[in-house]
């Protein structure tokens, strides 16, 4: 009789052991609601992580949006705090519920180098977007029509909050752009957009 107890007893336990297993492996959220098998890597408080994607397009002057979680650093659809768009997917424009502005700094060439007293008298309500760079529009890239080659302005930050003001954000990024590499003369064409984004809040 004994013998019978323990053994459906171990049965009993084997199989709540092999139903966690199986609910852990197929990425079911636990009882903390973690998806396990889908862990993002969250970039901390004053921590730096480089991004990247590449997309195409059939044509050098329509390019598809590509929606991005600065948080969690990854391409994401719709996007959470910004997305890139426009030329060569190289502007940056916020989304709802979110804050753009941008800084100049006169000597750090590095977001890493960026900190929170930086951007004390930075505006986040004139901008939605930062990209080709003229005499008229500030943004954050310079555009050759010529050659289609986009250079980084050196020193130049886009600020993103999720508050109208440095102060009241709860959430801030700084994002460095590194380049945009183009390829392609005739069709479909690819560009590839790096940058570095820094979380101060």
């Amino acid at each position: 009789m004994k013998r019978n107890i323990l053994k459906i007893t171990l049965g009993v336990a084997m199989i709540a052991v092999l139903a966690t297993a199986c609910k852990k492996e197929n990425g079911t959220p636990d009882s903390a609601g973690v998806n396990l098998s889908g862990a993002k890597a969250v970039i901390p408080v004053n921590g730096t992580q480089a991004g990247t994607f590449t997309n195409t397009s059939a044509s050098p002057t329509a390019w598809t949006a590509v929606g991005y979680d600065l948080h969690n650093n990854v391409t994401a659809t719709p996007g959470v705090q910004v997305q890139f768009d426009s030329n060569f997917n190289g502007n940056i424009t916020k989304l709802s519920g979110y804050y753009l502005g941008y800084y100049d700094s006169p000597s750090v060439t590095d977001v890493t180098g960026i900190s929170l007293s930086d951007l004390s008298s930075v505006s986040l309500t004139t901008i939605s977007t930062l990209g080709s760079n003229s005499a008229t529009v500030v943004g954050w890239y310079d555009y050759n029509r010529t050659t289609r080659a986009i250079t980084p302005v050196a020193k130049r930050y886009a600020i993103v909050a999720d508050a109208s003001t440095i102060a009241d954000a709860a959430r801030l990024y700084v994002v460095q752009l590194d380049g945009v590499t183009a390829t392609g003369t005739t069709g479909p064409f690819t560009s590839t957009v790096n940058f570095h984004t820094k979380r101060l809040k």
